[in-house]
């Protein structure tokens, strides 16, 4: 029996801030919207609901592919 060591790695993604200025307002509003635990709840129920409406109407076009 061989075994075999796997190592599991994390890895974390560092933004470089960047000058509100150089910003456009699209991209302000939404990073002030994702900081509402309220509009993440939504945001994500509404991705369920659209998958879960996905998998019902064409299971196939979900699956995973080899």
């Amino acid at each position: 029996m061989i075994s075999e060591s796997i190592k599991h790695t994390s890895q974390t993604l560092v933004l470089d801030r960047t000058e509100e200025t150089q910003l456009s307002p699209r991209l302000l509003e939404l990073r002030k919207k994702i900081q509402s635990e309220e509009y993440l709840d939504n945001a994500i129920q509404r991705i369920a609901q659209i998958i879960s409406r996905k998998l019902v109407e064409d299971p196939e076009e979900l699956s995973l592919q080899d």
